[in-house]
């Protein structure tokens, strides 16, 4: 096997003896599923949440974007906190802090308190996903059952999210906006006592004190960076948009010189890990990967509603087929893995994607749901079924387990730079080319943000996504495992 790109900074976590249980999975697979499904879930519940406290749509806003900004900006450290500390220990304590956000939502006199709360759940899912993740490489061995694996923890994800959108609506309208967090509280607490009877307690690395002024500029790039995506999406704000970006490249720059001449275990981030052409790669791909699908996401439902007419709870329904085809993908994904390698499956994946955003081009004004936009709803959430656990599986590769926590980090927080970027290119470009004359996006606006979207996907990532297997052919080794480090 090659060598590591990098040392770890901490010993390697043991792995359990004796078979994994199904158990241990289902708690890891409902551990990740409380991101994807409580940002769902919330957003049927915002406008009555809006009415019931008095506060405007834009300020509802904060409730989202608050937490995506301590997610995003907390993975790293969930990560660093992953590969030095027991990973059940610090997966429980994610889950405890998230259901702290939701109680302290859950009793908020007023909406602040509410952003707030959000903020803390955000931290607590930045603790959790990386912990998971390393959790499930830990729990099961390398190769077919691993990759079975991770196809189920993917699924869960999907699932969690399309469950949150019909049930967040399903809970709003029949006891009112506070149960969603009840919701949340419950199933975290209850996920968090599963994780201790369940999970294997996993041995400790060698805890250092990182260096704070890097990690401190390495966090604040990465908040900065999804702020000034946000800013850059609402009207007035644009030159401070631009401003906080300068800022966050700044912020990088502090990083990198701090980092040059570290002790790889002092940092957040050691850049030796970015050497990893497999982290590189799972990077590189989710960025592209998110940039599309969020964005198209995105703009789906504004086109559902404004020009066709929906109305909330319609649009959920209508956008729920691709969480369904994720769901069922991403389990066909984990038994592809180790027949065909990650290469073929996420090239597959992509394709598969970019195709179905695609078909949304092909929707006007009186088409038809069940044609261009039901279909690609379920073309694109069949490539994304198949790519998430290829794009897990490949952010691994060649990363000694001491270090997934960190290398499972990169790949989510490209993922949500991705996200934050996705959606505010994807609206400017629909909003400018053929707005209607109220100045929403038109059909052709729309057209236009899906075949940007779908081409960005297509030209960055499916070279990167190739080269996982070419390089393997080219040094004459079998087909790329999932399993392989």
């Amino acid at each position: 096997m090659p060598a590591p790109a990098f040392e770890p900074a901490s010993a390697p976590a043991a792995a359990p003896p004796g078979s994994p249980s199904r158990a241990s999975l289902v708690v890891l697979s409902a551990a990740a599923g409380l991101d994807a499904g409580s940002v769902a879930v919330l957003n049927s519940a915002l406008p009555s949440m809006g009415a019931d406290l008095g506060t405007s749509a834009q300020n509802l806003s904060w409730a989202v974007t608050g937490y995506a900004l301590a997610f995003a900006g907390l993975l790293l450290c969930g990560g660093a906190l992953a590969d030095r500390f027991r990973r059940r220990r610090v997966l429980m304590a994610g889950l405890l802090t998230l259901t702290c956000g939701a109680l302290l939502a859950l009793v908020a006199p007023a909406f602040w308190l509410v952003a707030v709360g959000r903020v803390v759940q955000g931290a607590g899912a930045a603790i959790t996903m990386p912990a998971a993740t390393a959790l499930v490489a830990d729990v099961y061995p390398s190769g077919p059952a691993r990759s079975r694996a991770y196809g189920v923890f993917a699924s869960a994800q999907a699932g969690c999210y399309g469950v949150g959108l019909v049930l967040g609506g399903v809970v709003t309208s029949a006891v009112g906006w506070r149960w969603v967090f009840v919701l949340q509280v419950a199933v975290a607490g209850a996920t968090a006592v599963a994780a201790w009877r369940r999970l294997p307690a996993g041995t400790a690395g060698r805890a250092r004190r990182p260096d704070p002024v890097g990690s401190s500029a390495l966090v604040g790039a990465i908040v900065l960076l999804v702020l000034s995506a946000d800013l850059a999406a609402r009207p007035g704000v644009r030159a401070l948009a631009g401003a906080v970006f300068v800022a966050a490249a700044m912020a990088t720059a502090v990083w990198w010189r701090r980092g040059r001449d570290r002790d790889p275990g002092a940092v957040l981030l050691d850049r030796g890990l970015l050497r990893s052409s497999g982290v590189r790669t799972a990077a590189i791909v989710a960025a592209a990967f998110y940039f599309c699908v969020t964005g198209s996401l995105f703009l789906l439902p504004l086109y559902l509603q404004q020009v066709r007419g929906l109305s909330p709870a319609q649009c959920g329904l209508a956008v729920l087929p691709v969480s369904i085809a994720v769901a069922g993908a991403a389990l066909l994904s984990g038994r592809l893995l180790p027949r065909f390698g990650a290469g073929p499956v996420l090239v597959t994946g992509v394709l598969l994607t970019a195709g179905g955003v695609l078909l949304w081009c092909l929707a006007g004004a009186d088409t038809s749901y069940w044609g261009p936009v039901a279909v690609g709803l379920v073309v694109s959430g069949i490539g994304q079924g198949l790519a998430f656990p290829a794009i897990t599986t490949t952010g691994l590769r060649d990363v000694p387990p001491a270090a997934h926590g960190t290398a499972s980090a990169v790949t989510v927080t490209a993922l949500q730079i991705g996200s934050g970027v996705g959606p505010t290119v994807l609206a400017a470009i629909a909003g400018a080319v053929g707005p209607t004359a109220h100045g929403d996006p038109g059909p052709i606006g729309h057209h236009a943000a899906y075949a940007t979207a779908a081409a960005v996907l297509t030209l960055v990532a499916v070279p990167v996504a190739a080269r996982i297997g070419l390089r393997r052919a080219a040094n004459g080794r079998r087909p790329e495992r999932s399993g392989d480090r």
